[in-house]
């Protein structure tokens, strides 16, 4: 187990030395966090406080959930897919701009809507059936369904970018993918994690500290502050970086046998589940 694990951290080491070689890559997660920060304030917010004035507003309610789900997902695939082009492109030795990586994803618009509105469909679903439920019962629920989701949807965009395949034959394709495919992928996942989480850890350590400072220096506690949540935001955005590029790279590997730079072909079979055939 512990020898598993720490291959995949392997692999996750070598996916942060090659994703940090392109610094524009830093770009698409801060992009995407900037535009889901302003999806909220422009839809939640102003839902939640019509909702206080009217409290018996629940279809009103489902529509701005639905509505809320379906833009975010449509903007963070759009995102993460124009990322991954301009990964591959930079993987290939033929780097694009921001802007071209973006141009290119634009066939896939429709593609990207029809998987937005299936994905916020689910997620309402499980969301109300969730609220029917009630205490730990409806926790563990709502828990266990989307961990079971996010495992499931973990190569949606590469089978969508590569495929052009429809919500539901992505969804299985990904499905699929993962079942064939388990094994010490997960390792580099949980590494990519534990390093952006440091950073973040460290960021809250400093929010703690300005808090702490405040009473003795109000100027020096709020710098303190406003760095740390800084050092958490990049924490979060290097976190999402580099656990989907990894996914992009074992995608590609196990599809088409492509091994990025700083790679090795033995490194990635590390994170294949080998099929153990039985003898008759």
């Amino acid at each position: 187990m512990l020898s598993n694990i720490k291959k995949g951290w392997e692999l996750g080491k070598a996916t942060r030395k090659l994703v940090f070689k392109d610094k524009k890559l830093m770009i698409f997660p801060l992009v995407a966090a900037i535009a889901v920060i302003a999806e909220i304030i422009a839809i939640l917010l102003p839902s939640a406080l019509f909702l206080v004035a009217n409290s018996n507003s629940f279809y009103y309610f489902i529509l701005v959930l639905l509505l809320f789900y379906f833009v975010v997902t449509f903007t963070s695939t759009y995102i993460i897919m124009a990322m991954f082009i301009g990964f591959r492109s930079f993987s290939n030795k033929q780097p694009i701009g921001f802007k071209d990586a973006f141009k290119q994803v634009r066939p896939y618009t429709k593609l990207i809507a029809e998987w937005s509105l299936f994905y916020a469909v689910i997620i309402v679903g499980i969301r109300l059936l969730e609220s029917r439920i009630r205490g730990i019962a409806g926790l563990i629920f709502g828990a266990a369904v989307a961990f079971a989701i996010g495992i499931a949807t973990l190569f949606v965009v590469p089978v969508i970018l590569d495929k052009k395949l429809s919500p539901i034959k992505a969804l299985k394709e990904s499905s699929s993918f993962i079942i064939k495919n388990f094994g010490k992928t997960f390792g580099g996942l949980a590494y990519v994690d534990l390093y952006g989480l440091a950073i973040i850890f460290l960021g809250i350590l400093l929010v703690i500290a300005g808090f702490s400072l405040i009473s003795f220096n109000l100027i020096i506690g709020a710098a303190v502050i406003l760095v740390g949540i800084g050092i958490a935001v990049i924490g979060g955005i290097i976190t999402s970086m580099l656990s989907n590029i990894f996914r992009l790279i074992m995608y590609d590997f196990l599809s088409y046998g492509k091994v990025p730079e700083g790679f090795t072909p033995d490194m990635l079979k590390n994170a294949v589940k080998q099929k153990i055939k039985m003898q008759i």
